[in-house]
């Protein structure tokens, strides 16, 4: 699994009136994956984009996840898998006269996708 590099960045919006204003950071902790399918799993970092290099069933060097079984049986024989961005959300500001801050509850922003998972069985000789 992998995220956008460019977005992987502390996010920063400042807004001021006269000597009033305030700042949020918020900045990205973890990218965590539900696959839709009964399995899950986080990663500390936006993981690291395929290439065809490495080749078909090469695994990710920092955020991958192995679908243990198709998605038949699931609605319409499909998984419904979701992302999100955990954020880590702070705030400094000032009245106009007092410096003041804190921290907010931890944020996601979330994507998902609905696809087929397809299974293959093979028979190995010796």
């Amino acid at each position: 699994m992998w995220t956008d590099r460019s977005v992987w960045h502390p996010a920063v919006q400042r807004v001021q009136v006269g000597p009033v204003w305030a700042e949020v950071t918020a900045t990205p902790v973890a990218m965590l994956f539900n696959s839709g399918t009964g399995g899950s799993m986080s990663c500390a970092g936006p993981g690291t984009p395929y290439d065809r290099s490495y080749g078909l069933h090469a695994a990710s060097p920092d955020c991958g996840f192995v679908y243990t079984r198709s998605s038949v049986g699931q609605p319409n024989d499909q998984a419904t898998a979701e992302w999100a961005i955990q954020w880590s959300v702070s705030w400094v500001g000032s009245d106009g006269t007092t410096e003041v801050g804190g921290d907010f509850p931890q944020m996601s922003s979330r994507a998902a996708a609905t696809f087929a998972v397809a299974e293959v069985q093979a028979l190995r000789a010796n």
